[in-house]
């Protein structure tokens, strides 16, 4: 008897495999979480420097769903995908059986951290929206790999995603075109601490003044 049978729609998937982390010690992490919801489902995924998060509606009324949260591992996601054309993959639980489309695996035995806590709040949003910070120039690029999966294209190009940047705080970021998904973004601790971190820089634009005060001396 099947105890529950869901679709995920293939573009939230692939986008949730960014995040995923690869760090052995950390194998709760290594996977996609799966998470019913009042109204739908929510696959997460991080690996404590950026995260991703999804919504995909439930099935129509009747359908079997899944009760409790689960971790779907990465390896099993990957090869359930590989060639894989449609616009949604089937996952299913019979009894100690799980499927995903026609892999079958074990959830990953763990628990998936509590990702809303590192989630902004309005409180949070209303006192540090647009306060700047750096981030990790990969995992930007990363969030541009979700965006590249999830997002619609206009006149070909892929609508690049929004980081609303949150201070010392996870900024916030979304992806225009698609209301039913976001991402988090740890911003770096690293600051510069006054004008001689400019380095080059500061010497390059010293010697292009001086150069100038040289050339207005000569038309002198």
């Amino acid at each position: 008897m099947t105890d529950f049978l869901f679709s995920i729609p293939t573009d939230v998937l692939r986008a949730a495999l960014v995040c995923v982390s690869s760090e052995e010690t950390r194998y709760y992490l290594r996977g996609v979480h799966v998470e019913p919801d009042a109204d739908d489902v929510v696959l997460v995924s991080t690996d404590g420097h950026r995260l991703f998060c999804g919504r995909c509606p439930l099935p129509p009324a009747g359908a079997i769903t899944p009760a409790k949260p689960f971790i779907v591992p990465t390896d099993a996601i990957k090869k359930a995908l590989t060639g894989y054309k449609g616009l949604a993959i089937q996952l299913e639980r019979t009894g100690d059986v799980w499927t995903l489309g026609d892999v079958t695996f074990k959830p990953v035995d763990g628990t998936f951290p509590d990702w809303r806590r590192v989630a902004p709040t309005q409180q949070t949003i209303f006192k540090d929206l647009g306060k700047i910070a750096q981030f990790n120039p990969a995992y930007v690029a990363d969030m541009g790999k979700v965006a590249k999966a999830v997002a619609p294209t206009t006149r070909g190009a892929v609508a690049l995603p929004i980081i609303h940047h949150m201070g010392s705080g996870p900024a916030f970021v979304t992806f225009p075109g698609r209301e039913d998904l976001f991402g988090l973004l740890m911003p770096m601790r690293g600051e510069m601490r006054d004008k001689s971190d400019l380095g080059f820089l500061r010497d390059h634009l010293t010697q292009r003044k001086a150069d100038a005060l040289v050339d207005a001396a000569k038309r002198a």
